[in-house]
């Protein structure tokens, strides 16, 4: 099975970086490329696109406009980010766009292909739950036509409303938001629910479902983390449920921030001696690893935090954001060898991670204001 792979980058070096540094046929996937926003909304119009990886500073149409764009074009489409330093925090908030995964310029190019490759495992298990969805539907049709029970039953084979719902639990990741995420990320995915739930048209039935899978879907989390069932249901204001009006979004909106809020509160590590334990843990695995492409990402997987939770911990603990700590160390290390070695500039970048040494000049002169060869000279001459 091939999947649709759209390459974004307005730089012609890394976009061909993209495209050649990885045999992308062989792993299973057919290529697009695009040089700017436009021509890769024309291109995820025309071509069914089913992976997207976009630099987020374009000419013409933004990473983050083609983002917005390009989700009005599929439910399905997964949106990989890259970015460098300066713009790293920024692509952060793209979470509400739908962003699946984030990687910090430079990087390897295994490190993107292990995350397409994570994009495209996500698109097959949403293939196999609607497949398992469907032959649902058809047991239930049967055995309503069977025992020709009351039309009032319909809705349970109504294709849209499964659909619909096993997105919207496939989008929103409970479990990390949960177990690993802030009150703003809870927040935010409550608005996401409310934004899917806009956008059909639920009847009361169906909406009174939903709520109560998103309910017994939480539970079912925190259960794994063996909380008593006593202090689950302390949680839940059973007669605010009850009484609830389920036409109104606005109240379920208001009942799922407070719920959800209340078993974040339940379920949240204390902060203090433990978040500077994780921050000492992340800056011991940058300074061993800095030279493998290291992304915010991948470090909020590590360690069992949300994205944007990991973000502004590592910020309040450090005083400074994960991409220029990274940068710095990088930049250190950079440094140093062209101080004390003789390697050339291939050589240096290779240590450092960078695919090639033209990224790596265009990085050093961007941070320090010279190029590396330049850098090097002046110190001889001293």
């Amino acid at each position: 099975m091939s999947f649709n792979l759209l390459l974004v980058d307005d730089e012609k070096p890394i976009r061909e970086k993209l495209i050649n540094n990885t045999d992308w046929e062989n792993e299973g996937y057919q290529i697009f490329a695009a040089s700017n926003g436009e021509q890769a909304l024309k291109i995820i119009k025309e071509k069914g696109i089913d992976i997207l990886v976009t630099d987020i500073q374009m000419p013409k149409l933004s990473g983050m406009n083609l983002i917005e764009k390009a989700r009005k074009s599929g439910d399905h489409l997964k949106v990989i980010v890259i970015s460098g330093f300066a713009e790293f925090e920024y692509a952060q908030k793209s979470i509400r766009f739908g962003v699946n995964d984030y990687l910090l310029k430079p990087f390897r190019s295994a490190n993107l292909l292990q995350v397409v490759n994570k994009a495209r495992d996500e698109l097959i298990n949403e293939k196999n739950k609607e497949q398992r969805l469907a032959v649902l539907r058809g047991e239930i049709s049967n055995y309503i036509n069977e025992n020709k029970l009351n039309t009032i039953y319909n809705w349970l084979i109504d294709d849209q409303f499964f659909q619909h719902q096993s997105l919207i639990m496939a989008r929103i990741d409970l479990n990390a938001v949960l177990k690993r995420g802030s009150k703003e990320d809870i927040l935010k995915t409550v608005n996401k629910i409310i934004v899917e739930l806009e956008s059909v048209d639920l009847n009361k039935e169906k909406l009174y479902v939903v709520l109560n899978n998103l309910i017994l879907e939480s539970f079912k989390i925190i259960k794994d983390l063996e909380y008593e069932a006593e202090d689950l249901m302390k949680i839940i204001d059973k007669e605010r449920i009850e009484k609830i009006n389920h036409d109104d979004l606005k109240e379920i909106e208001i009942l799922l921030k407070e719920f959800l809020l209340r078993l974040h509160d339940l379920i949240s590590f204390n902060p203090g001696d433990k978040n500077a334990k994780i921050i000492n843990e992340m800056k011991e695995y940058i300074a061993a690893n800095y030279q493998d492409g290291i992304s915010l990402s991948e470090m909020a997987r590590k360690f069992n935090l949300s994205t944007g939770h990991l973000s502004n911990l590592f910020h309040e603990e450090t005083g400074e954001s994960f991409s220029e700590y990274l940068n710095m160390i990088r930049l250190n290390k950079a440094k140093e060898l062209l101080k004390t070695t003789d390697d050339k500039i291939y050589q240096i970048a290779d240590q450092l991670g960078f695919n090639d040494a033209y990224y790596f000049s265009s990085w050093f002169k961007k941070l320090v204001g010279a190029s590396p060869t330049t850098y090097r000279d002046n110190i001889n001459l001293l």
